[in-house]
């Protein structure tokens, strides 16, 4: 349901801030010029990773925990000083990457330190998982901020995985529960438990046997089967006529594809481009549901949850697009596949950035 007092806020909530911060890194991490890289471009995937995913989750728990833990999860003087913090490390590393990442990855780790002191004291064990997760991911960020290991990366990404995992499998089924009862439908019962255990288990055992460079081709295939068979009982297509839940269905498909796809490319005689699931799960899975969501709340923050928009469509799209001319490229590597894809990229976190800062006076309006 929309939030009561919607109309009687700013525009600017923290975690809008931490959304359009996570947008700018991203945009960067594609549209920088190659001096920025100073020759190393694996810190491509870093600023990805590390920092987009890192600073769009911190906007996400700003919003989601004081509702799981019951109370306000940090003050907000503290607030403001880990979003200065994030926005300095931004424009830090507009003059160098390393020393952007790392002051970045020092906040990120303190800040979820500080909202994990909270939720402990709350009792909150639902945020437990997330957060142990949270803490996982930000101290591999600053091994991989120091270079101290070389394959924090894949580790930082793995764990990255699993918290949407962790987030989408619980915002999915509300989104779609609460599109099929305002349409008057009965609320249908989540998925068995053993299903929902299943997906779990070999997804985070997929993505620790890749991270480590060990066989994972049958939990890939299990985990991309159990979330296939997972999401047809949510029945998504309840809601589609709903804002947003197309893309939404569709970052949650690019997930358990993203699955199969690795179990395909792990088969001996496979010549498929490991590119291929690795940017299904990237793209698709990970950057396309952190805006899902993150445009979901804002919709519902704004009192118009669920209504379509013109801007909103075309972020979307230009995401989808981005992932398809990705994994073209990957199939056939020609320059204007790359070009295109970095430009599809850039148009859908451009309008990432001012859906999370719009304010609309009229809710009924449909552009």
């Amino acid at each position: 349901m929309p939030e009561a007092n919607a109309r009687t806020q700013a525009p600017f909530d923290y975690f809008r801030i931490a959304f359009f911060l996570a947008a700018l890194t991203a945009i960067r991490a594609i549209a920088s010029p190659s001096e920025i890289w100073q020759g190393d471009y694996s810190r491509h995937a870093n600023e990805l990773i590390f920092g987009f995913m890192l600073v769009q989750l911190f906007g996400f728990m700003l919003k989601a925990l004081p509702r799981w833990v019951g109370r306000p999860i940090l003050a907000p003087s503290l607030i403001r000083l880990f979003l200065a913090a994030q926005a300095l490390a931004f424009l830090l590393g507009l003059h160098g990457l390393a020393l952007g990442a790392q002051l970045r990855s020092i906040v990120g780790l303190a800040a979820v330190a500080a909202l994990s002191i909270t939720a402990i004291r709350a009792r909150a064990i639902q945020a437990f998982p997330l957060l142990a997760l949270a803490a996982a991911h930000a101290g591999t960020g600053i091994v991989a901020a120091f270079d101290l290991w070389p394959g924090a990366t894949m580790l930082g990404f793995c764990l990255i995985l699993a918290i949407c995992f962790e987030v989408g499998n619980r915002i999915f089924p509300m989104v779609i529960d609460s599109g099929r009862t305002r349409d008057g439908r009965p609320s249908r019962p989540l998925p068995p438990r053993w299903l929902s255990l299943t997906q779990r288990i070999t997804s985070l055992l997929t993505l620790l046997l890749w991270a480590f460079e060990l066989p994972y081709a049958l939990p890939a295939a299990l985990a991309g089967i159990s979330g296939m068979i997972w999401l047809a009982r949510i029945a998504p297509w309840h809601a589609f006529h709903y804002g947003g839940v197309r893309f939404m269905t569709f970052a949650m498909v690019a997930k358990r594809v993203g699955f199969l796809l690795l179990a395909v490319q792990a088969l001996p005689q496979s010549t498929m481009p490991i590119a291929v699931p690795q940017h299904a799960l990237a793209i698709g899975g990970l950057a396309s549901l952190a805006v899902a969501i993150a445009t979901s709340m804002v919709r519902k923050r704004n009192g118009q949850s669920f209504q379509r928009s013109f801007l909103g469509t075309t972020t979307y799209l230009s995401l989808a697009g981005a992932l398809a001319l990705r994994v073209g490229y990957a199939f056939f590597p020609e320059q204007g596949l790359l070009h295109a894809a970095q430009a599809f990229w850039i148009a859908g976190f451009g309008g990432y950035a001012v859906l999370v800062l719009r304010r609309r006076n009229t809710p009924n309006c449909s552009h």
